[in-house]
């Protein structure tokens, strides 16, 4: 919601020094601390909706044990919100993840009999499974001011598994509309994490028009992670991208492998650096392409208690994606 000129005057932020720690953000080592960047959308007093479709491949990468790997995956989601009264607005998303990885294991001389090197013993993980469900909820304080919250919970799992694989949190942020350029949140996450402790990350919303045609905002769900994007379009059918982000999924394994890796953990995480194109298709429909390279990639397996049985980094993965977005009628 812009703000309203005649009780509020803010004054206008210095923009290159703003920008310039801006890019600093944009280009920093994000694994540092564990994180969650939000997409910022105003407040909207009308039922609406959108459905999203899309895929993304990971190019053939190597681990320092000297095993490849690549990947695919595909998923959709949808959500759906808007106003009870004129002050709380209520919201839903939910989505559906499919990935698959290949594993070309590095066994030149004799493959390893367990975990204990850099070496894989065995395929760690096949298909994986990721549900999510967001409700969430706005509240709106005055011209300027909101606090959002949401309660996300994920359900991840390879294909077959028969343990618990959910995890789910609560989270808020306040929001304040500096300028009619200009918004800024923080807010705190709580999650449950699969044989892990409770952990709790900062949350970071941003939406900054620079000018006509330059945006900096956050994009990313209430789950850890997100991206950080410069956006640029003087064509209001096109727009450019550039952004820098971090990805983190844990997810239960099946009971088939070894004793020690049956029904356990595996995660996986990168710090993706794209580019991107956006091309709009009609009102609040557009088609994303986006490419770029996955650093400081990791994974782990460990056991069903979460003790660490493999952990190693791998190179940074060439990746592409695309994506749809449809408004609901």
């Amino acid at each position: 919601m812009s703000s309203n000129p005649s009780s509020f005057v803010p004054q206008r932020p210095c923009r290159p020094a703003l920008l310039a720690g801006l890019l600093g953000l944009l280009f920093a080592p994000p694994v540092l601390a564990q994180f969650s960047m939000v997409e910022d959308r105003p407040p909207r007093f009308e039922w609406s909706g959108r459905i999203e479709a899309g895929s993304r491949n990971e190019f053939k990468t190597e681990t320092s044990g000297g095993d490849t790997f690549e990947s695919w995956r595909v998923g959709v989601a949808g959500e759906l919100g808007g106003p009870i009264n004129e002050s709380i607005l209520v919201g839903i998303r939910g989505g559906y993840r499919y990935a698959n990885y290949d594993f070309r294991l590095d066994h030149r001389a004799r493959p390893p009999i367990a975990y204990g090197s850099s070496e894989l013993p065995h395929d760690p993980w096949g298909a994986l499974h990721t549900f999510d469900v967001t409700p969430n909820a706005t509240i709106l304080v005055g011209d300027v001011f909101s606090v959002i919250a949401a309660v996300p919970i994920r359900w991840s799992a390879e294909n077959g598994a028969r343990r618990n694989a959910f995890s789910a949190g609560i989270s808020a942020i306040g929001r304040w509309q500096v300028t009619d350029d200009l918004r800024i949140g923080l807010g705190i996450g709580i999650t449950s994490q699969l044989e892990e402790k409770a952990e709790t990350f900062p949350l970071v919303v941003l939406d900054w028009q620079i000018s006509k045609d330059l945006e900096f905002r956050t994009q990313g769900r209430w789950t850890q992670g997100g991206r950080a994007a410069l956006l640029w379009g003087p064509n209001p059918a096109v727009r450019l991208s550039l952004s820098a982000g971090y990805e983190r999924n844990r997810f239960r394994l099946d009971d088939n492998g070894f004793a020690a890796d049956r029904n356990g953990i595996g995660e996986i995480r990168a710090v993706p650096v794209e580019i991107g194109m956006r091309l709009r298709l009609h009102r609040n429909a557009y088609l994303d392409f986006r490419a770029g390279l996955g650093f400081a990639g990791r994974f782990r397996v460990e056991t069903d208690a979460g003790r660490r049985l493999y952990d190693e980094r791998y190179d940074p993965a060439p990746r592409i994606s695309l994506a749809l977005v449809l408004p609901l009628p």
